[in-house]
This record gives C-alpha cells, sequence and structure tokens, in this order.
C-alpha cells in the first residue's frame, strides 16, 4: 500500500486496481484509451479545521477500509447512508460537532474493528445487532451526554428506541384530524336543532315529550 500526503490530507492507496475504458469517434475514426486505476481505500483529513456537514458524497466511496475525520468542525448529522462503505475497518469521527442519531445503517458494517465518535453531540441510542456491538469500550463514544445504550448506560425507556419517536408532521395531522372531528360534532348538533325547528310537526313532538318528563 502506498500513501500520498498534501496540505493535510492523507490519502492510502491499496492494491486493488481497476480499468479504465473510454472510446471516442473522430473523423470517422474510432480510437480507444484504457488506464489501469487504483481504488482509494482509506482517506485522513483529521485536524484541518473542516466544517458545516460531512459530505453525502463520501458514502458512494465503497472501497474503503479507512476513514479519518477526527479534529474538525463538522456539524449536522452522520451521513444516513454511511453503513454503504461495507467494507470499512477503521472509523474515527471523533472532537467535531455532529448531533443527532447514530444511523440505523451502521448495522450495515461488517468488518468494522475501530470506531471513535467520542467528543460530539451525538443522542440517542446506539444502534444494536451488528459489528458495532462487538466494539465495547465505552471511551469511543465518551462526551456524547445524551448517548445511551451498550456499551454505555441504558436508555431511559429500554423498549423505545429514539428512532421512533412521532415526528412533528405526525403531530400536525393528528391536531388537524381532531379539529375536524370537533367541528363534525357541533356542525351536527346545531343542523338536528334546525331541523327540529323548522318543521312544525316535530316541534310539536318534542314539546309534548318534554311536557311528559
Amino acid at each position: 500500500m502506498t500513501q500520498e500526503q498534501a496540505n493535510g490530507a492523507t490519502i492510502y492507496d491499496s492494491e486493488y486496481f481497476g480499468f479504465e475504458q473510454i472510446q471516442l469517434v473522430w473523423k470517422n475514426e474510432n480510437y480507444e484509451y484504457s488506464r489501469t486505476i487504483a481504488f482509494i481505500t482509506g482517506i485522513d483529513l483529521s485536524c484541518n479545521s473542516l466544517s458545516q456537514a460531512v459530505p453525502e458524497g463520501i458514502t458512494t466511496l465503497r472501497g474503503l477500509k479507512y476513514l479519518n475525520f477526527s479534529r474538525n468542525q463538522f456539524s449536522g448529522g452522520i451521513p444516513i447512508d454511511i453503513g454503504n462503505l461495507a467494507f470499512l475497518e477503521s472509523l474515527d469521527l471523533s472532537w467535531n460537532q455532529l448531533e443527532g442519531e447514530i444511523p440505523l445503517s451502521f448495522a450495515d458494517f461488517k468488518y468494522l474493528s475501530s470506531l471513535n465518535l467520542s467528543n460530539n453531540n451525538l443522542s440517542g441510542r446506539i444502534p444494536g445487532g451488528s459489528q458495532v456491538q462487538t466494539l465495547d469500550d465505552p471511551s469511543i463514544y465518551s462526551n456524547n451526554p445524551r448517548l445511551c445504550g451498550f456499551p454505555l448506560k441504558e436508555c431511559a425507556n429500554p423498549s423505545a428506541s429514539t428512532h421512533n419517536r412521532t415526528s412533528p408532521d405526525d403531530d400536525r395531522e393528528v391536531l388537524w384530524l381532531s379539529c375536524f372531528v370537533v367541528a363534525g360534532a357541533i356542525f351536527g348538533f346545531w343542523l338536528s336543532w334546525g331541523v327540529l325547528f323548522c318543521k312544525k310537526t316535530w316541534r310539536y313532538a318534542l314539546y309534548r315529550y318534554v311536557d311528559n318528563i
């Protein structure tokens, strides 16, 4: 494996290679160009003062084995499709300003043996039932006060996952439905009384019934 370093960024090349080929037609002649390219399997962008969100495009580099974005100023959430990096063996996102829940796609990691998510603002339950559960060192999640689940403390409600919280849109739908039900009941009530007072025979029948009581 070879290593290239520039401007504080390190890119690792590996023994994996691919074959790239293009065909061009120029002046009615066919030209074919080809070359062998090496797949990038490691990226180290640590300590670069990078900010804003972690780029979603990183999840398309499916051959990655090593990814280090530590000690930057990344904010927002961890990309939900990060599990696409199924061959990832080492992931370090520590010392950033990441927030939100750890994506459920972490369950797709099959070879992850080194993980560090410490010193962020992550919250919710740590995904279970995956390779991640074999990483039982609590320090890899330290200084995320609202994070819970193995290997940290149990969540307040073990049977409920933070991923199943009711969204604001769902709350608004329930509110609108309640308003329609109440409005319908009021309309039906006044409609009934209106019919009674409009039909003389029904009105007399109601009066006789009340008198008998």
